[in-house]
């Protein structure tokens, strides 16, 4: 289990599950980002979860944000799924 933790605003509620869809944002006026088209957590999601792992977000709104991913763990020599 890895984790990635920041103290910016927070993701609102109902974007929690939706970070991760193609092309999704935060509201950027009231964040105040620039740049970006809403792909890197698409990516971030992809790659995890073509290892089998899996995602997800643990946010609050004024305190920040936890990005959580999991990894199976696999023996060198144990036989690979296809």
């Amino acid at each position: 289990m890895f984790s990635v933790v920041d103290d910016g605003e927070g993701i609102p509620a109902e974007y929690r599950e939706k970070v991760f869809d193609k092309f999704t944002q935060v509201n950027r006026k009231k964040m105040k980002l620039a740049g970006g088209v809403g792909l890197g957590l698409t990516f971030c999601k992809m790659a995890i979860e073509s290892h089998r792992g899996r995602i997800w977000v643990n946010s609050e709104l004024d305190k920040g944000s936890e990005f959580v991913f999991t990894l199976p763990v696999v023996e060198l020599n144990e036989p690979q799924p296809e």
